[in-house]
């Protein structure tokens, strides 16, 4: 004769071959540890990708040309072909710099911009009109320091 099972009754476990684990009738509490990515009260926009003042400064001076002596030869000797190769880095076209009027002064503000570098572009207007080949070799350094 089967077995009735009522209404509410838990069928019988099978276990195939297995004890039954008892279960404790108390459930112990779970900790859980939340971790605060961003200040509450912060607000982001996803679509800046830093401030608008920079966060730090040139890795080098302006005046630093001896730490690097090939690349300061480099820049006094061809300048053309130096500022088309920094221009190339960045991910211009090396013609850039023949074709587009003040591109250095755009080449230095995308430098300061990818770098997140404090700055603004009048004064990269007039670094690069007053101290050009310096201005150069600062940029071909701080694009070997930013791995570009």
């Amino acid at each position: 004769m089967a077995q009735n099972q009522g209404y509410g009754m838990q069928p019988p476990q099978q276990t195939m071959g297995r004890e039954p684990q008892a279960h404790p009738q108390h459930h112990q509490q779970q900790q859980s540890t939340t971790v605060i990515v961003n200040q509450p009260g912060v607000t982001t926009n996803p679509l800046l990708v830093g401030t608008v003042h920079g966060t730090r400064e040139w890795t080098s001076g302006l005046f630093d040309c001896f730490s690097d002596v090939g690349n300061s030869m480099y820049v006094c000797c061809c300048y053309c072909c130096a500022i088309s190769s920094i221009a190339a880095r960045l991910g211009e076209n090396c013609c850039t710099t023949c074709c587009v009027p003040a591109a250095e002064i755009g080449i230095r503000t995308r430098i300061r911009t990818l770098g997140a570098i404090r700055g603004d572009m009048c004064h990269d207007c007039i670094i690069v009109a007053c101290c050009t080949t310096c201005a150069a070799c600062q940029e071909s350094r701080e694009l070997n320091a930013m791995g570009l």
